[in-house]
């Protein structure tokens, strides 16, 4: 299926060969861009008129209880944006009855076809990062299936890559007034590197995140200030005798602190440990939204 986009008028036309006919209602279109190197974050469509050869996400379903998106992708039809198209018409200007060989009309269309590119990508686009939307607004989705479907649709499941969500809202009421512009920028370092950077790297955030909070904690409930200079693994420790009632939070500092030891190319080869990935960077997100909540730190 090919599809066109109008830009005078907004509509939206699709078809077989060639984005003859009206879509009613016109569907949610976006631009996309696959992210495949750090340096693409940086640079995201630049909206229709900037950038018409960016991908085109068409949205057709999307479950706000599991951030998950279900969409078709297209590439751009040809090296020429926009391009004249014999449409049959819309409704909204004249009467679409007619046929295309009867008394067509002639569009302006940014025109489209089915993303094939994606699924020649490895493991079939599966894990990719899909950035949807342009330079004044964008969000990041992970493509956790993709498909061909009727007219050579290429149809893709997506999963929001988002911290927000995973890590809940400081209290800052809880926390000491001396503590709240620290816990602060390290939560928001967190949230800027999420799912934006290599794990090895959101790990490391969310590391430093967490010993801030830890000692920010500890030093509050005993009014010890040695507590201020500890590492991660101290602290978790630490928590274990100071509060025992905090023990699970104890617990995430500590597989916080031994998963940090992977992204050490040293300590890879000494103790034959595999490389974080993604999911163990969200894992140890979880944790951080974890630990600001038993801590009373979160709402």
């Amino acid at each position: 299926m090919r599809i066109g986009f109008e830009s005078d008028t907004g509509h939206v036309y699709e078809g077989a060969s060639a984005p003859q006919f009206a879509v009613l209602p016109p569907p949610l279109l976006s631009q996309a861009k696959l992210i495949t190197n750090p340096e693409d974050w940086s640079a995201p469509p630049k909206g229709l008129f900037s950038d018409p050869f960016a991908w085109v996400f068409r949205e057709d379903s999307f479950d706000t209880v599991t951030r998950v998106r279900r969409g078709r992708l297209f590439q751009p039809q040809s090296q020429s944006q926009p391009e004249s198209v014999l449409t049959a018409g819309h409704p909204l200007i004249e009467n679409a009855l007619r046929s295309v060989a009867g008394g067509g009309r002639t569009r302006r269309l940014y025109t489209y076809m089915p993303c094939t590119a994606v699924l020649h990508m490895p493991n079939g686009g599966l894990g990719q990062t899909l950035l949807i939307g342009q330079v004044r607004g964008s969000s990041a989705w992970r493509v956790i299936q993709a498909e061909m479907v009727r007219g050579d649709d290429v149809m893709l499941t997506l999963k929001a890559q988002s911290a927000f969500g995973v890590l809940p809202e400081l209290a800052l009421s809880a926390i000491p007034e001396a503590d709240r512009a620290a816990v602060r920028s390290a939560v928001d370092r967190v949230l800027d590197s999420a799912f934006r950077e290599t794990p090895v790297s959101i790990i490391d955030q969310c590391r430093n995140a967490m010993t801030v909070v830890l000692s920010r904690w500890l030093v509050a409930d005993t009014g010890d200030s040695a507590f201020a200079g500890k590492d991660l693994a101290a602290l978790a420790k630490a928590m274990e005798t100071v509060n025992p009632s905090k023990q699970c939070a104890a617990w995430v500092g500590q597989l916080l602190a031994r998963l940090h030891v992977r992204g050490k190319s040293n300590e890879q080869v000494s103790r034959a440990l595999r490389l974080p990935v993604e999911e163990d960077a969200e894992l140890c997100l979880h944790n951080l939204g974890f630990l600001l909540r038993e801590l009373g730190w979160a709402h």
